[in-house]
């Protein structure tokens, strides 16, 4: 007689000791995640908690994201966001942490998963969003996608009824902000004494390009708030409200084409 019963994990479910052992981490850091919310509850059955893949690739993935020199909190920030935007992730049938650039672990989106996830602008303006940086042509049929949070922010705003174009030029301002970022940046890490030992250099990429890519963010939020004058802690509904207010600007005439 079988002696599974309904407390033995099945398939490709683990309970918190085999999940830390495929991980590679100690079961109290799987409870740590778990309580800051980086790591979602198991599924219960009778007195056991059961984890499947999904709860192994986000062990995998916050460990990539720490030694690239991100915090815990700044982690949960960016899981926060990635959820966000899980109607991307969804069509493009991806991980939120495949939808990378092409230096980065991770699979491209094809033509038909962007045509699926943006139809407003792809195919028929898939040349005019390449121009934003947003999405990149990495591949015959192969389009990474740097940042899925400002590709859902296309998807959002042209669901509001805001003309493509007006959608495009907001991608194009960021992108150029990016490039200012990026810019600014390598003209600082430049400056540093030619003896500069290599292990500085090491801290700078790994902790940096964390701190950066968070803080730019923060910065960018705190920034937009004081242009609707109101300070960090405004609620949802305060930013809906304050946006509201503001007068309209006017339309500029749309070229023809």
């Amino acid at each position: 007689m079988s002696s599974v019963t309904a407390d033995t994990p099945a398939g490709d479910e683990w309970t918190v000791d085999q999940l830390a052992q495929r991980a590679d981490v100690p079961v109290r850091t799987i409870r740590e995640y778990q309580t800051v919310g980086l790591l979602p509850r198991p599924r219960r059955s009778g007195r056991i908690g059961l984890y499947n893949v999904s709860h192994l690739r986000r062990l995998h993935l916050i460990d990539r994201l720490q030694v690239r020199g991100h915090s815990l909190a700044g982690i949960g920030d960016l899981l926060a966001a990635w959820r966000e935007g899980d109607a991307i992730t969804d069509i493009l049938g991806l991980e939120p942490d495949q939808l990378v650039h092409i230096d980065e672990p991770g699979a491209p989106a094809t033509l038909a998963q962007l045509t699926e996830a943006i139809p407003a602008l792809v195919p028929g303006r898939l040349a005019d969003l390449l121009e934003t940086g947003v999405v990149e042509d990495c591949g015959p049929d192969r389009y990474c996608v740097p940042s899925p949070s400002l590709l859902q922010l296309a998807v959002d705003t042209l669901a509001t009824g805001l003309h493509p174009d007006a959608v495009l030029e907001l991608l194009a301002q960021l992108r150029s902000a990016a490039d200012t970022v990026a810019d600014a940046t390598l003209t600082a890490i430049a400056a540093l004494p030619a003896d500069t030992p290599d292990a500085t250099y090491e801290t700078v990429v790994g902790r940096g390009r964390g701190l950066l890519a968070h803080g730019v963010g923060r910065l960018s939020l705190h920034r937009l708030g004081r242009r609707l004058d109101v300070d960090d802690h405004a609620t949802t509904a305060d930013l809906a409200a304050a946006l509201r207010a503001r007068p309209t600007p006017k339309k500029k005439p749309r070229k023809t084409p």
